[in-house]
């Protein structure tokens, strides 16, 4: 996962390099955070760059669930609050650059957290 921090790092020097003074802009992207909540609104979770969870909250209702359901239920939660990260991250990165592709930015992310398993 280092690899895939270092990456994350390097884009924000990348984009703090082009901004220059706009130092606020730099720190909003820094510190974006989604949320996503299941249906039955029983999951939240809160995932922040570079796509780590930031946290997780269960109502005591899932005590309820099969763990399976439970366990594929989060994962669901997790990974659509980062797919809503890297979207919301995309088009704030391209509206302040619209020189830089986000497109092959999230591609280079993706593949180094594949590498990093």
């Amino acid at each position: 996962m280092d690899f895939a921090k270092d990456i994350f790092e390097q884009a924000m020097r990348d984009v703090e390099s082009r901004l220059g003074p706009s130092k606020e802009v730099l720190q909003e992207i820094q510190n974006l955070a989604v949320e996503a909540v299941s249906e039955d609104e029983l999951i939240r979770a809160t995932v922040g760059p570079p796509g780590f969870l930031q946290s997780l909250q269960l109502d005591p209702r899932v005590k309820r669930l099969e763990v399976e359901t439970l366990a594929e239920q989060i994962m669901e939660m997790v990974n659509g609050a980062s797919d809503l990260l890297r979207t919301e991250m995309a088009e704030r990165v391209q509206a302040l650059m619209p020189d830089l592709d986000p497109a092959k930015l999230m591609t280079e992310y993706v593949q180094s957290r594949e590498t990093d398993r």
